[in-house]
């Protein structure tokens, strides 16, 4: 899958990334159908916050849901959901603190 991919402050390419896999339970892999940048992501796009190179720019989406895991309830395959940052898993320290933007889940996926 094609993915933007932050190289440096100032310097961003698409590069290529394996397709996601159901690795836990839980986890749900979304076909992404559009997506955007949001103003987090330029600020180490600018230099102004760290971001580690080789890390994927953009956290928020709207897609089809291609796949489940075995315990994932609230949504199907087949069906339309919103990705927006402030939504993360529930389950990790930074979710159960209120910080759900920051969701350890999510990161996790962006650096794929």
């Amino acid at each position: 899958m094609k993915v933007a991919t932050f190289i440096e402050p100032g310097k961003m390419v698409i590069t290529d990334a394996p397709m996601p896999v159901i690795e836990q339970e839980t986890d749900a892999i979304i076909k992404i159908v559009r997506a955007c940048v949001c103003g987090s992501d330029l600020w180490w796009y600018r230099g102004i916050s760290k971001r580690e190179s080789g890390s994927f720019a953009g956290h928020e989406a709207i897609g089809i849901v291609e796949e489940v895991g075995s315990k994932v309830t609230e949504v199907s395959k087949g069906d339309f959901v919103i990705v927006p940052f402030t939504h993360g898993c529930g389950q990790c320290p930074s979710c159960k603190a209120g910080f759900d933007g920051n969701c350890t889940k999510i990161i996790k996926l962006r650096k794929m």
